[in-house]
């Protein structure tokens, strides 16, 4: 609810009167965090993830963040630590579009999906109404005051690694802001957010990308441009479905296909240099 009214302030001694201030409560999305063991004998024995190491973020979308909002606004919105049941609330969140970025360091846990009941989520896309709502590929939208509940993070057991090596010609110098991309190969992980993955380029041409759900992926090597951020962010963005299946389209001509397990680690691997 707003509340506006007037008031006497002091600014650097002066008074100032007449000063009308609006207030706006702020919201909140209240969740917990999901463990999925599997049941595949390379992952028996692998270590547990903690709630007390796994980070959750909430991410406004700036491109429809409101222009007269204060900028510090967003900063409220801090980070949070699940606690040993694995629930959280995130508090103090703007009114605007969000999505939620999730850190775990286990090796052999990967982050599966981040759903919202379909009743309940604000502003999103659904196709059966029963079907809960895939909070990573939409935006979540928080009204002023709003009090969501119900947002699930689902890490799963049996996450894969790749660490390698970017083939190129003799004496040829592989170029700066190179990155390593993995897309799904599969036709009904196309557009699961959640399996794309990018990793730049170390000077030496060596690569690193954890956390990996077991499938069949293409990879690519790609150029940023100079004034590209945040190309991880980016990629994964609700509203870069296009450029996400027009990178898909792309690695699928390279035709450079692996296949990773579960619980597998791959070092070693050479991929080509091909720019397309």
């Amino acid at each position: 609810m707003a509340i506006s009214e007037p008031r006497r302030i002091k600014v650097r001694g002066a008074d100032v009167s007449g000063i009308e201030l609006t207030t706006k409560a702020l919201g909140s999305i209240s969740g917990r965090v999901a463990l999925e063991e599997s049941k595949v004998t390379e992952c028996k024995g692998k270590r547990r993830p903690l709630f007390g190491e796994t980070l959750v973020t909430p991410w406004h979308n700036e491109k429809n963040a409101a222009k007269d909002k204060p900028q510090f606004l967003w900063s409220l919105g801090t980070p949070t630590i699940p606690d040993k049941q694995g629930d959280f609330i995130l508090r103090n969140l703007a009114a605007g579009q969000y999505r939620f970025n999730t850190r775990s360091f286990a090796k052999y846990w990967y982050l599966q999906s981040i759903s919202l009941p379909s009743s309940i989520a604000p502003g999103a896309r659904t196709t059966l109404a029963n079907r809960p709502t895939d909070a990573a590929r939409n935006w979540t939208t928080m009204k002023s005051g709003a009090r969501v509940s119900g947002l699930t993070i689902t890490l799963a057991e049996g996450a894969a690694s790749l660490n390698g090596q970017i083939k190129s010609a003799e004496n040829q110098k592989l170029p700066a802001r190179l990155f390593v991309y993995l897309v799904p190969a599969e036709r009904e992980k196309a557009e699961d957010v959640l399996r794309f993955f990018v990793s730049l380029v170390s000077i030496d041409g060596s690569f690193a990308l954890n956390n990996l759900p077991p499938g069949r992926y293409w990879a690519i090597t790609k150029l940023a441009g100079e004034n590209e951020s945040n190309v991880l962010s980016k990629l994964r963005l609700p509203d870069e479905a296009e450029a996400r299946a027009k990178l898909r389209q792309e690695v699928e001509a390279a035709k450079t296909e692996i296949e990773l397990k579960p619980c597998q680690n791959v070092t070693n691997y050479s991929l080509p240099f091909m720019v397309p």
